[in-house]
Protein backbone atom coordinates (compact mmCIF):
# COMPACT_ATOMS: atom_id res chain seq x y z
CA UNK A 1 0.00 0.00 0.00
CA UNK A 2 2.87 2.08 0.60
CA UNK A 3 4.61 2.16 -2.56
CA UNK A 4 0.89 2.40 -4.41
CA UNK A 5 0.35 5.67 -2.52
CA UNK A 6 2.92 8.06 -4.03
CA UNK A 7 2.52 6.85 -7.76
CA UNK A 8 -0.96 7.65 -7.16
CA UNK A 9 -0.72 11.13 -6.27
CA UNK A 10 1.63 11.51 -8.88
CA UNK A 11 -0.71 10.29 -11.04
CA UNK A 12 -3.50 12.64 -10.36
CA UNK A 13 -0.96 15.45 -9.80
CA UNK A 14 -0.30 15.27 -13.46
CA UNK A 15 -3.51 15.08 -14.89
CA UNK A 16 -4.65 17.91 -12.69
CA UNK A 17 -2.18 20.12 -13.94
CA UNK A 18 -2.22 19.28 -17.93
CA UNK A 19 -6.46 20.11 -17.52
CA UNK A 20 -5.84 24.30 -17.19
CA UNK A 21 -3.74 23.21 -20.44
CA UNK A 22 -4.45 23.07 -24.52
CA UNK A 23 -3.33 19.69 -24.61
CA UNK A 24 -6.19 17.24 -26.08
CA UNK A 25 -6.86 14.49 -24.18
CA UNK A 26 -9.67 12.11 -23.91
CA UNK A 27 -11.57 13.04 -21.52
CA UNK A 28 -12.62 9.43 -20.81
CA UNK A 29 -8.82 8.00 -20.61
CA UNK A 30 -6.83 8.54 -17.71
CA UNK A 31 -3.42 9.47 -19.19
CA UNK A 32 -0.18 10.86 -18.06
CA UNK A 33 1.60 14.37 -19.71
CA UNK A 34 5.41 14.80 -19.91
CA UNK A 35 7.64 17.22 -21.75
CA UNK A 36 10.96 16.79 -23.32
CA UNK A 37 13.82 19.01 -22.20
CA UNK A 38 15.37 21.76 -24.55
CA UNK A 39 18.66 23.52 -23.62
CA UNK A 40 19.11 27.27 -22.62
CA UNK A 41 22.56 28.97 -22.78
CA UNK A 42 23.48 31.35 -19.88
CA UNK A 43 26.11 34.04 -20.66
CA UNK A 44 28.65 35.31 -17.76
CA UNK A 45 30.05 38.34 -19.43
CA UNK A 46 32.86 39.90 -17.80
CA UNK A 47 33.79 43.38 -19.69
CA UNK A 48 36.87 45.38 -18.35
CA UNK A 49 36.30 49.76 -18.86
CA UNK A 50 39.49 51.69 -18.49
CA UNK A 51 38.80 55.66 -17.77
CA UNK A 52 42.33 57.81 -19.25
CA UNK A 53 42.16 61.53 -17.51
CA UNK A 54 45.04 63.97 -18.12
CA UNK A 55 47.03 65.53 -15.07
CA UNK A 56 46.49 68.92 -14.59
CA UNK A 57 49.96 69.80 -14.84
CA UNK A 58 50.30 67.65 -18.17
CA UNK A 59 51.56 70.98 -20.28
CA UNK A 60 54.94 71.13 -17.59
CA UNK A 61 55.60 67.33 -17.59
CA UNK A 62 58.39 67.70 -20.09
CA UNK A 63 60.09 70.73 -17.90
CA UNK A 64 60.12 69.44 -14.10
CA UNK A 65 59.58 65.36 -14.95
CA UNK A 66 61.61 64.82 -18.35
CA UNK A 67 58.65 62.68 -20.06
CA UNK A 68 56.55 63.24 -22.82
CA UNK A 69 54.62 60.13 -21.96
CA UNK A 70 51.31 61.55 -21.01
CA UNK A 71 47.69 61.26 -21.38
CA UNK A 72 46.61 64.79 -23.19
CA UNK A 73 42.96 64.08 -23.36
CA UNK A 74 39.92 62.10 -21.18
CA UNK A 75 39.29 58.90 -22.66
CA UNK A 76 36.65 55.42 -21.88
CA UNK A 77 37.30 51.95 -23.66
CA UNK A 78 35.78 49.08 -22.73
CA UNK A 79 36.51 45.45 -23.58
CA UNK A 80 35.00 41.89 -23.20
CA UNK A 81 37.61 40.13 -20.92
CA UNK A 82 35.94 36.92 -20.33
CA UNK A 83 32.84 34.91 -21.39
CA UNK A 84 31.69 31.97 -19.25
CA UNK A 85 28.56 29.77 -20.44
CA UNK A 86 26.65 27.73 -18.09
CA UNK A 87 23.88 25.28 -19.49
CA UNK A 88 20.31 25.48 -17.99
CA UNK A 89 17.22 23.15 -19.05
CA UNK A 90 13.53 23.91 -19.49
CA UNK A 91 10.58 22.03 -20.83
CA UNK A 92 9.82 22.27 -24.50
CA UNK A 93 6.80 23.15 -24.86
CA UNK A 94 6.74 22.13 -28.67
CA UNK A 95 7.17 18.51 -27.05
CA UNK A 96 4.72 17.61 -25.09
CA UNK A 97 3.62 14.29 -25.46
CA UNK A 98 0.77 11.82 -23.38
CA UNK A 99 1.01 8.17 -21.78
CA UNK A 100 -2.53 6.69 -21.80
CA UNK A 101 -2.89 4.37 -19.16
CA UNK A 102 -4.29 0.73 -19.57
CA UNK A 103 -6.10 -1.29 -17.05
CA UNK A 104 -4.61 -4.03 -18.19
CA UNK A 105 -1.10 -2.61 -17.72
CA UNK A 106 -0.23 -0.61 -14.30
CA UNK A 107 3.07 0.30 -15.80
CA UNK A 108 1.91 4.04 -16.69
CA UNK A 109 1.39 4.73 -12.86
CA UNK A 110 5.29 4.80 -12.93
CA UNK A 111 5.60 7.76 -15.38
CA UNK A 112 8.13 9.85 -13.54
CA UNK A 113 8.48 13.42 -14.51
CA UNK A 114 10.48 16.54 -12.23
CA UNK A 115 9.31 19.71 -10.90
CA UNK A 116 9.25 21.19 -14.51
CA UNK A 117 7.22 18.78 -15.94
CA UNK A 118 10.49 17.24 -17.91
CA UNK A 119 10.46 13.35 -18.59
CA UNK A 120 13.10 11.23 -16.55
CA UNK A 121 11.43 7.84 -16.71
CA UNK A 122 9.72 4.76 -16.05
CA UNK A 123 9.12 3.46 -12.65
CA UNK A 124 12.43 5.32 -11.27
CA UNK A 125 13.18 8.17 -9.30
CA UNK A 126 12.76 11.60 -10.86
CA UNK A 127 16.03 13.78 -11.02
CA UNK A 128 16.04 17.59 -10.92
CA UNK A 129 16.87 19.34 -13.81
CA UNK A 130 20.15 21.39 -12.12
CA UNK A 131 21.15 25.08 -11.28
CA UNK A 132 19.53 27.88 -12.31
CA UNK A 133 21.22 31.30 -13.75
CA UNK A 134 21.15 33.26 -11.57
CA UNK A 135 21.04 37.33 -12.86
CA UNK A 136 22.73 39.69 -10.41
CA UNK A 137 23.47 43.06 -10.68
CA UNK A 138 26.27 44.62 -12.82
CA UNK A 139 28.91 44.44 -10.07
CA UNK A 140 32.06 47.14 -10.53
CA UNK A 141 34.72 46.95 -8.68
CA UNK A 142 35.08 49.17 -5.78
CA UNK A 143 36.82 53.39 -7.40
CA UNK A 144 39.71 54.04 -5.44
CA UNK A 145 39.06 57.73 -3.63
CA UNK A 146 40.26 60.60 -5.75
CA UNK A 147 42.44 63.20 -4.09
CA UNK A 148 42.10 66.68 -5.45
CA UNK A 149 45.63 68.50 -5.99
CA UNK A 150 45.04 70.66 -2.97
CA UNK A 151 45.15 67.55 -1.29
CA UNK A 152 48.29 66.56 -2.50
CA UNK A 153 50.06 69.61 -2.54
CA UNK A 154 51.14 71.16 1.09
CA UNK A 155 52.62 73.72 -1.00
CA UNK A 156 55.04 76.49 0.68
CA UNK A 157 53.79 80.40 1.03
CA UNK A 158 55.69 80.65 -2.12
CA UNK A 159 54.39 78.42 -4.23
CA UNK A 160 50.38 80.01 -2.77
CA UNK A 161 51.46 83.32 -3.32
CA UNK A 162 52.63 82.85 -6.71
CA UNK A 163 49.03 81.12 -7.87
CA UNK A 164 50.33 80.19 -11.34
CA UNK A 165 49.48 76.57 -12.95
CA UNK A 166 53.54 77.04 -13.43
CA UNK A 167 54.33 77.49 -9.82
CA UNK A 168 52.10 75.16 -8.51
CA UNK A 169 53.52 72.43 -10.95
CA UNK A 170 57.03 73.24 -9.73
CA UNK A 171 56.51 72.84 -6.38
CA UNK A 172 54.72 69.42 -6.89
CA UNK A 173 57.50 68.49 -8.92
CA UNK A 174 59.97 69.60 -5.60
CA UNK A 175 57.93 67.15 -3.68
CA UNK A 176 58.30 64.23 -6.11
CA UNK A 177 62.06 64.74 -5.65
CA UNK A 178 61.55 64.88 -2.00
CA UNK A 179 60.13 61.60 -1.90
CA UNK A 180 62.56 59.78 -3.79
CA UNK A 181 65.50 61.06 -2.08
CA UNK A 182 63.63 60.08 0.98
CA UNK A 183 63.15 56.47 -0.14
CA UNK A 184 66.58 56.00 -1.53
CA UNK A 185 68.15 57.14 2.14
CA UNK A 186 66.05 54.57 3.44
CA UNK A 187 67.11 51.98 1.24
CA UNK A 188 70.56 53.24 1.79
CA UNK A 189 70.32 52.87 5.53
CA UNK A 190 71.03 57.01 5.54
CA UNK A 191 68.69 58.26 8.17
CA UNK A 192 69.23 58.94 11.69
CA UNK A 193 66.02 56.80 13.25
CA UNK A 194 66.11 53.57 11.03
CA UNK A 195 62.91 52.02 11.47
CA UNK A 196 62.42 48.54 10.56
CA UNK A 197 60.64 46.15 9.73
CA UNK A 198 57.03 46.35 9.27
CA UNK A 199 57.13 49.99 10.49
CA UNK A 200 60.04 49.94 7.51
CA UNK A 201 57.47 48.64 4.70
CA UNK A 202 54.43 50.67 5.91
CA UNK A 203 56.72 53.31 5.13
CA UNK A 204 58.01 53.06 1.66
CA UNK A 205 54.32 52.20 0.60
CA UNK A 206 53.33 54.97 1.85
CA UNK A 207 55.93 57.09 0.12
CA UNK A 208 55.01 55.26 -2.97
CA UNK A 209 51.48 55.99 -3.28
CA UNK A 210 52.23 60.00 -2.89
CA UNK A 211 54.76 59.92 -5.14
CA UNK A 212 52.21 58.10 -7.95
CA UNK A 213 49.66 60.73 -6.92
CA UNK A 214 51.70 63.76 -7.20
CA UNK A 215 53.14 61.74 -10.79
CA UNK A 216 49.49 61.77 -12.12
CA UNK A 217 49.16 65.68 -12.03
CA UNK A 218 51.81 65.48 -14.52
CA UNK A 219 51.35 62.22 -16.76
CA UNK A 220 47.41 61.45 -15.63
CA UNK A 221 45.86 58.52 -14.13
CA UNK A 222 44.07 55.15 -15.96
CA UNK A 223 41.43 53.73 -13.87
CA UNK A 224 40.09 50.37 -13.88
CA UNK A 225 36.88 48.55 -13.62
CA UNK A 226 35.30 45.28 -13.74
CA UNK A 227 31.75 45.08 -15.02
CA UNK A 228 29.74 41.73 -14.70
CA UNK A 229 26.91 40.99 -16.91
CA UNK A 230 24.09 38.15 -18.06
CA UNK A 231 22.23 37.30 -20.64
CA UNK A 232 19.97 34.21 -20.96
CA UNK A 233 18.33 32.66 -24.10
CA UNK A 234 17.09 29.32 -25.24
CA UNK A 235 17.71 28.98 -28.79
CA UNK A 236 14.62 27.64 -30.69
CA UNK A 237 16.20 27.74 -34.43
CA UNK A 238 19.63 27.80 -35.74
CA UNK A 239 21.16 31.09 -35.69
CA UNK A 240 24.21 32.52 -37.98
CA UNK A 241 25.86 35.68 -36.79
CA UNK A 242 22.97 37.07 -34.91
CA UNK A 243 23.43 40.04 -32.79
CA UNK A 244 23.62 38.85 -29.30
CA UNK A 245 24.34 42.26 -27.77
CA UNK A 246 26.12 45.66 -28.29
CA UNK A 247 28.93 47.15 -26.50
CA UNK A 248 29.26 50.52 -24.93
CA UNK A 249 32.54 52.32 -24.14
CA UNK A 250 30.98 54.06 -21.39
CA UNK A 251 27.41 51.54 -20.15
CA UNK A 252 29.75 48.36 -20.55
CA UNK A 253 26.87 45.52 -22.08
CA UNK A 254 23.45 47.12 -23.75
CA UNK A 255 20.87 45.56 -25.60
CA UNK A 256 21.34 44.36 -28.96
CA UNK A 257 18.69 47.26 -29.72
CA UNK A 258 20.70 50.10 -28.75
CA UNK A 259 22.58 51.03 -31.39
CA UNK A 260 25.05 53.41 -29.63
CA UNK A 261 27.15 50.10 -28.67
CA UNK A 262 29.38 47.51 -30.80
CA UNK A 263 27.70 44.53 -31.88
CA UNK A 264 28.73 41.17 -30.68
CA UNK A 265 27.51 38.00 -32.50
CA UNK A 266 25.93 34.32 -31.40
CA UNK A 267 26.17 31.56 -33.86
CA UNK A 268 24.31 28.38 -32.71
CA UNK A 269 25.15 25.39 -35.65
CA UNK A 270 23.81 21.71 -34.55
CA UNK A 271 25.66 19.20 -37.01
CA UNK A 272 22.32 18.17 -38.21
CA UNK A 273 18.76 19.32 -37.29
CA UNK A 274 15.84 16.93 -37.26
CA UNK A 275 13.09 17.33 -39.65
CA UNK A 276 10.47 17.70 -37.05
CA UNK A 277 12.86 20.33 -35.05
CA UNK A 278 12.91 22.40 -38.16
CA UNK A 279 8.87 22.43 -38.76
CA UNK A 280 7.97 23.36 -35.05
CA UNK A 281 10.46 25.53 -34.43
CA UNK A 282 9.11 28.24 -31.61
CA UNK A 283 5.48 28.14 -32.69
CA UNK A 284 3.48 25.83 -29.51
CA UNK A 285 0.84 23.15 -30.66
CA UNK A 286 -1.44 20.98 -28.90
CA UNK A 287 -0.54 17.62 -27.82
CA UNK A 288 -1.02 15.46 -31.08
CA UNK A 289 1.36 12.40 -30.46
CA UNK A 290 0.49 9.38 -27.86
CA UNK A 291 3.89 7.33 -26.60
CA UNK A 292 6.80 7.10 -24.85
CA UNK A 293 9.73 9.10 -26.93
CA UNK A 294 13.30 10.16 -25.76
CA UNK A 295 15.92 12.53 -27.88
CA UNK A 296 19.07 12.09 -29.37
CA UNK A 297 20.55 15.32 -28.73
CA UNK A 298 22.08 17.69 -31.92
CA UNK A 299 25.72 18.54 -31.17
CA UNK A 300 25.83 22.26 -31.36
CA UNK A 301 28.70 24.25 -31.47
CA UNK A 302 27.91 27.74 -29.99
CA UNK A 303 30.29 31.03 -31.21
CA UNK A 304 30.61 34.26 -30.21
CA UNK A 305 32.60 36.65 -32.28
CA UNK A 306 33.20 40.62 -32.79
CA UNK A 307 32.58 40.16 -35.99
CA UNK A 308 35.96 39.27 -36.75
CA UNK A 309 37.96 37.59 -33.65
CA UNK A 310 36.38 34.77 -32.10
CA UNK A 311 35.83 35.00 -28.45
CA UNK A 312 34.29 32.12 -27.61
CA UNK A 313 33.25 28.42 -29.04
CA UNK A 314 31.89 25.47 -26.74
CA UNK A 315 30.02 22.40 -28.12
CA UNK A 316 26.70 21.77 -26.34
CA UNK A 317 24.67 18.47 -26.93
CA UNK A 318 21.49 20.63 -27.42
CA UNK A 319 17.93 18.51 -27.41
CA UNK A 320 15.40 20.82 -29.19
CA UNK A 321 17.27 20.37 -32.64
CA UNK A 322 17.67 16.53 -31.83
CA UNK A 323 16.16 13.52 -33.24
CA UNK A 324 12.99 12.48 -31.51
CA UNK A 325 13.09 8.61 -30.64
CA UNK A 326 9.94 6.49 -29.78
CA UNK A 327 10.30 3.33 -27.59
CA UNK A 328 8.38 0.66 -28.49
CA UNK A 329 4.82 0.31 -27.10
CA UNK A 330 5.50 -3.30 -25.76
CA UNK A 331 8.86 -2.51 -24.20
CA UNK A 332 6.51 0.86 -22.25
CA UNK A 333 4.06 -1.58 -21.00
CA UNK A 334 6.48 -4.87 -19.58
CA UNK A 335 6.26 -5.36 -15.98
CA UNK A 336 8.81 -4.27 -13.79
CA UNK A 337 10.14 -2.41 -16.59
CA UNK A 338 12.97 0.33 -15.45
CA UNK A 339 13.39 3.17 -18.00
CA UNK A 340 15.86 5.92 -17.27
CA UNK A 341 15.77 9.06 -19.02
CA UNK A 342 18.79 12.33 -19.17
CA UNK A 343 16.53 15.19 -18.02
CA UNK A 344 18.29 17.66 -19.29
CA UNK A 345 18.81 15.84 -22.99
CA UNK A 346 15.94 13.93 -23.03
CA UNK A 347 18.48 10.58 -23.98
CA UNK A 348 18.05 7.45 -23.25
CA UNK A 349 20.25 6.26 -20.19
CA UNK A 350 19.25 2.60 -19.60
CA UNK A 351 16.43 -0.24 -19.76
CA UNK A 352 16.72 -2.29 -16.86
CA UNK A 353 14.22 -5.55 -16.04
Amino acid sequence: MKKILPAIALFVGVLTVQSQSDFALKSDVPSHVYALPKTGLCFEIEVETITEKPGIFYLYSQRYLATNEVIMEEKISSSITDIKMNILTAPDMNRRYVIEYSPKSPVAFGMAVNEQGILCGVNVPAVPTGKKCEIKANALTKKEKQLSYQDLLPLTQEHMMAGSAAKMAEGAAKQIYTIRESRLNLLMGEVDHMPEGEALKIILQELDVREKKLSELFVGSVQKETGKYTITLYPEEVLSEEVLFRLSAKRGVISKEDLSGEPYYISIIPETISKEAETTKSKSKKLEKVGLYTILPAATTVTISDGVNTLFQRDVAMPQFGELIPLPESLVHTPNIKISIDPQSGRLLKIEK
